[in-house]
This record gives C-alpha cells, structure tokens and sequence, in this order.
C-alpha cells in the first residue's frame, strides 16, 4: 500500500469496519484531497463531531457519517506516528493537525517524545482553524448537581477514591472562590479579606515556635466552626516575598491558634511573621457566600453556591490536571522533541501543586522538557493554575512568540531551575506576547522568569499589573543565567502585592562573576510594592524599585531604558560590580533616583560600577538624585559617574547650591568635590510630550551635548517585533 492511500485508511478501527465500495471511494477522495493540499503539506482534521476510528483527512463529517475529522489531539498526534512509520520514520512533507471549533477535554496529559519531531524543512503544526477558537482542557465537566438550599452539590467517585482532586473550579468563564474566610472582596481585592498574625502572650513556653508551628489569630476574629477538616492557610510569609499554601493540623480554640507545620522544606527560615496576612481555606463551614465552593476529599462531595444560574445551565469545569502538554525528550541520550509548532490555540483549566519551593512554583500548561525548534505562536492561555509555558532540561532554538498568558495561578513563561549550568534551557526567543493579570495564587512570579538559563532573548513582550516582577533572571551557586538580552519589553503596573521587588531585575550574584546580562530598550511604567506592619496595616507604595541588580549581580549592562515612578529607586545596584548603567531616563523615583548598596555579607566587593550619560528627572523635591546608606557606601563602589543631566522640576536652579543631601557625600558640590559627576550637568531635558508619554528629546535638549543617543521608543512593545 502507498503512502497515500494509507492516510486514507490511517483510521484502523474504521477500516475493519467499512465495506469495499466505501473503503474505494474514500481512498479516491483522499487522494484528490492531498492531491489539493499537496503546496501545503499534509493536513489532518480535529473536530468536535470527529471520530477517532475515521481517517481525519476531511475538514467534516461526511453525508454517510463514514469519514471525517478525528475527535481528539492524541489521535492525530498517533496517526502522524503512522505516518512516519510508513516512511520509514521520516516525514517527505509538512503535517498540520487543524483543530476546529470547539473544547477539547483532554483525558490525560498530551505527551510529545522525539518520535512525534518534524524536521526543519517537514515541521509538524497543532493550530487552530482559520478564524475558530480551540479550546484546549485539562479539565472535566461537572454535572448532576441537586439543590439543597442555596447550595448545589454532586459527587465525584474519583474524588473519594483518591484519584481527583482540584483546587480550582471554573464555573462559566470564571474561576469560582475556593470557600475562605475572610471572604474575597473582589472590588478591594489585594486589601481586604484578610487575617494578620496576632503576637503571642510573652508566657507561652511555644513563643519561639510562633509562626513555625503555631498562628495566633484575633479572637474576636476566629471562626466558630466545628469541623475543620480539610482546612488550608494561604499565607504570605515573613518579608512579604510571596506567599505558601500550608495544611492546618488543629485548632487551639480556647488561645485561637492555628497549629501545624507553617515552614517551607527548602526555605526553613522563611516563615510567618508578626502582622503578616493570611486566610483560610477550604473549610465547609465557610462556604457561606454565593460564588464559593468546597470540595470534601473523603466523600467525594463538591458543593457551590452560583451567583446566579443553575449550574446545571452553565459549563462548570474542575481541572484534572496540572499541565495540558509536554514535548518530552530525552536529555540524557541528547534526544530531543524538534520542530513541532502550536498556533492559534486556546489553553484552559489545568491546577496547581503546593509547591515546597516558595520562590519558584513552576506548574505549566505546555511544558518544553528536552525540546528545540519548536515555536508556541499566537496562543491564549487564560485562567491557568500555573504559568502559561515552561521550558527546562536543555531546551533550547524554541519561539515562544505572540501569545495572550492573562489570570493565571502563577506567571506567564518560566524557565525552570536547574542542577547545573550545562542542564538549563538556553537560547530561547521570548517575543511579543502580552501576559497580564497573574498571580492569583502565588505570588512570588514574573511576567517572564529565568530562574536558570542563558543566552536566552526576552524582546518586545507587553506585561502589566503582576504581583512581584515583570521580567526576572535568577541563578545561584550551581548554574549560571549569562548573557540573556532584555529588550524593548513594556513593562506596567507591577509589584502590586510583594516587597523588595522591581519590574525588571536579576538575582545572579551568588557565584560572584560577571554576566554579561543585557537589559535595554525597556519602558517600565507605575512599580508599587506592598508590604504589612506588624500591627496588620497595609504599607503601599512600598520597598521597591524599577531595576535592580540583587545580591552582587555583576557585570550587567543597564542601557536604553525608560523607568517612571518608582517608590524606592529607578535602578539599584546591591554590592555587585561592574555593572554599566548608561543612557538611560529615570524619572520619578520617589525618594531616590539611584540607589547603592554594598552588601554586609561582603562589603569589599562591590566596585567599578559605571553610571554615565543617564537623565535623571525628581518631581519630589527631597528626593536624592544618588543614595547610600552611609554605613554601605563606598566610593570606589563607583568607577565613574559622569555626564548625566539632573533636574527637579520643582526645585529648579536651586539644586546646584542647595545644601540638601542629594548624594552619598552631601550636596551636589560636595559629590562633585569627591570626584562624581565633574562633567554632568543640572538642567532642564527638554522632552517633548512627557505627559503624553513621548519621551523624544528636544534637538536643542543639553543631554546631547553629554554624549546622549535617543532611546528608539517606537520599537518598544510587541508593535516593534518582527519576527
């Protein structure tokens, strides 16, 4: 049998069952069909009326119900396989797999092995169909509800016999609220609808235990529930870094305590501090509100109050699991997942874990584990447990390009931790997606998040309104993250709910070498920051910045960028060296515009930094154009700062004869004095359009004459990417 005529009859189980004279005619057909296509590669077809016994070579069923589409992914993905198998395990022409109108629930998670690979000139594509929506599900449908009340339940036999469980329940298009107390208040959602970690009486022998393994709650405030099996604590820990997820044991009602182990394995240290916020979950008794919902482990009952429909009328979707897809090869035999592309699709309802690794949960809908050359271009990926896309274990050449990523449980795009430098993702082109709204679950997340890679290109990409980091680097003692480039990212609204936190920055430091991390061409717009006193009062704006180099992060290039209002600095330079940060405009740094820090644990280190050429803009009159504190100043932490232009424009003329603090050594005469900034000058920009967001310089504009070059703002977000 010839190939074409095998992909007539790819359907196996339909084969057995059809007559001749039908198998003949469809064989015809196919061949006329690929015949058409044949510029275009090889097509098959993924429909919700499909068939998985059928052919899948017709775009719908046809007249006799004998042939059409297949029903699900996983058999287009095995016929493939077929298809290569009959050409003796290669591909003579692209394949592409459309996915037409529709939600696909998958029954399990779709893995990709290095069998499924395409190649440069045949790759393999999973896209939707022209001008249709494909829903891609790791959920179930929930049905069968009965009323008792204003309570709706039905049981899930899976759930009891410990086979399912979810965190996370989608009722229309929208997630409803795990049942909590305090209740959620989604008009003051970051605000209210929390409880704060009371002190402990100075008597009590477990004093020291006091957030470990015990949580004293206001007792004018402790629920008077008399079942809390099941019950949860979501917490943000001590420095509001982020928060954790942690079961409660019991209950000490007559001290209203909490009790249980409140640390993190990996992170023992970190724990719940005085003041800081948390609520309870997933206890029946606070299913009290409508839009709330439990589910009991042991009986298998889920129960909700809908805010308004009967949810037997509406589509009620509870994940069954925590990614969607996984491109699997092996990086021990250097056997990768190559050349196989998703376009145009649409990912929905897959869980988060509790993860025991507070700073970097990485759940994912599409995970690339051991893959290259593959690309995810213009997907959504909406109301995720986790992030939209991981990469790990030496992926790499992979375009993640174009994408939507909005109200997901963790970030957008990660790079996954490594054991060492050689094992991480690596030269990756993360471009032009827009990710928005994240974090509703944890907290310590980014927009983009290279918690170990390198060389890897972040560009253009437009992310907004994220609890901690826009864009992160990340690396300790055991790998490296060299040499990624950041640029023309647009960067709005972040470090929403977190403390000592920035829209765009790296952790690399640890290792104590330089880089050669590139972060430019950057607009980063409104950083806040949010923390709590002890007391339980929250503190925002708060503790954070526009760029920060963390930790001794060293020898990185800061050039290009656009930062305005920022709470603590515009850029921060914490006891690295080497750094260079030049040309760029910094606008608005609340109580200082640039901010040096060596760090206690090694205080000599810090050196040779650069700062030159910037514009340097305060609309606050007490503001620092260069700060220290003076115990962790060090001159020769700086190199050179030279030909940069300051302005208040506020305090105007004044601040070349002022006797206001405005440096590390004093007033701008005694920084001058010291050897800073001879060369600089205090005068007005000229920028043209400020307000409107322009920021291009008047030709007459003194920053030229320092040496200045215009920032390409036009490039700037993903109306600058071409790929």
């Amino acid at each position: 049998m010839d190939r074409r005529t095998f992909l007539g009859l790819v359907g196996l189980g339909w084969l057995a069952s059809a007559s001749l004279p039908v198998i003949a005619s469809v064989i015809s057909q196919t061949q006329r069909q690929i015949a058409t296509n044949s510029s275009d590669g090889i097509q098959f077809y993924v429909s919700t009326n499909g068939n998985d016994s059928w052919s899948g070579q017709q775009e719908t069923p046809n007249a006799t119900k004998t042939d059409g589409p297949f029903a699900t992914l996983e058999r287009a993905r095995n016929a493939i396989r077929e298809l290569k198998r009959q050409q003796g395990n290669a591909l003579e022409e692209p394949v592409t797999v459309m996915v037409r109108e529709g939600t696909y629930f998958l029954s399990e998670t779709l893995v990709f092995t290095p069998e499924d690979s395409g190649t440069e000139d045949f790759p393999v594509t999973y896209k939707a169909y022209r001008n249709e929506r494909a829903v891609i599900s790791g959920g179930r449908r929930i049905t069968n509800w009965k009323r008792q009340g204003n309570i709706w339940t039905t049981n899930l036999p899976d759930v009891k016999a410990g086979k399912w469980y979810f965190r996370i329940l989608r009722a229309g298009n929208n997630w409803a609220i795990r049942a909590r107390y305090p209740n959620f208040n989604p008009s003051q959602p970051r605000t209210e609808g929390w409880l704060f970690a009371q002190p402990q009486d100075a008597s009590n022998v477990n004093r020291a235990q006091f957030g470990r393994n015990n949580i004293n709650i206001d007792p004018a405030r402790f629920p008077n529930w008399q079942n809390w099996k099941g019950a949860e604590i979501n917490t943000f820990i001590a420095k509001n870094f982020g928060n954790s997820i942690f079961k409660i044991d019991s209950v000490d009602k007559n001290n209203s305590r909490l009790l249980g182990n409140f640390r993190n394995p990996n992170y023992p240290n970190y724990f719940i501090g005085q003041g800081n916020r948390f609520f309870i979950e997933n206890v029946r008794e606070a299913l009290d509100s409508p839009g709330e919902w439990h589910l009991d482990k042991e009986t298998g009952e889920l129960a909700y109050w809908p805010t308004a429909s009967n949810p037997n009328n509406i589509e009620v979707v509870a994940p069954a699991m925590d990614r969607s897809i996984v491109l699997q090869g092996n990086p021990q035999n250097n056997d990768f997942v190559e050349y196989i592309n998703f376009q145009s699709l649409t990912f929905k309802d897959t869980d988060y874990t509790l993860s025991d690794n507070l700073f970097f949960p990485a759940d994912a809908a599409i995970w690339l584990s051991t893959a290259r050359y593959c690309a995810i271009e213009d997907c959504t990926f909406e109301g995720l447990g986790g992030h939209g896309v991981r990469l790990e274990k030496r992926s790499n050449e992979n375009r993640i390009i174009k994408n939507e990523i909005a109200d997901s449980g963790q970030g957008g795009i990660i790079c996954r931790e490594a054991k060492s430098t050689a094992e991480q993702a690596f030269n990756n082109l993360i471009a032009a997606n827009e990710i928005h709204d994240c974090g509703r679950i944890y907290k310590h997340v980014a927009g983009v998040y290279v918690i170990s890679g390198s060389e890897n290109l972040i560009a253009h990409n437009r992310i907004s309104r994220m609890p901690r980091y826009g864009i992160y680097i990340n690396s300790d003692v055991n790998n490296d993250s060299d040499n990624n480039i950041v640029e023309f990212n647009e960067i709005v609204d972040t470090s929403l709910e977190t403390a000592d936190t920035c829209a765009m920055g790296s952790y690399t430091g640890r290792a104590k070498r330089p880089t050669g991390n590139i972060f430019r061409y950057n607009l980063i717009r409104n950083v806040v920051g949010m923390g709590t006193t002890e007391k339980g009062q929250f503190v925002s704006p708060y503790f954070s910045f526009g760029i920060y180099l963390d930790s001794f992060s060293s020898g990185v290039t800061v050039y290009g960028n656009i930062v305005i209002n920022t709470e603590l600095a515009s850029v921060y330079i914490h006891g690295g060296r080497d750094n260079n940060v030049e040309n760029n405009i910094f606008i608005n740094g609340k109580q200082n515009l640039i901010y040096l820090r060596a760090n206690p644990g090694d205080r000599q280190f810090m050196a040779n930094n650069v700062i030159e050429r910037n514009i340097v803009i305060s609309q606050n009159p007490n503001a620092a154009f260069v700060s220290s504190p003076p115990p962790l100043w060090r001159p020769d932490g700086l190199s050179e700062s030279n030909y940069n232009l300051f302005w208040n424009a506020r305090s105007r003329s004044t601040l070349a004869t002022t006797k206001q603090r405005l440096t590390p050594e004093g007033n701008f005469a005694q920084w001058q004095a010291a050897g800073f900034d001879r060369d600089s000058v205090i005068a007005d920009p000229m920028l043209v359009g400020l307000e409107r967001g322009n920021f291009r310089l008047n030709p007459d504009s003194p920053a030229f004459e320092l040496g200045f070059e215009s920032i390409p703002v036009e490039k700037i977000g993903p109306k600058g990417f071409t790929s």
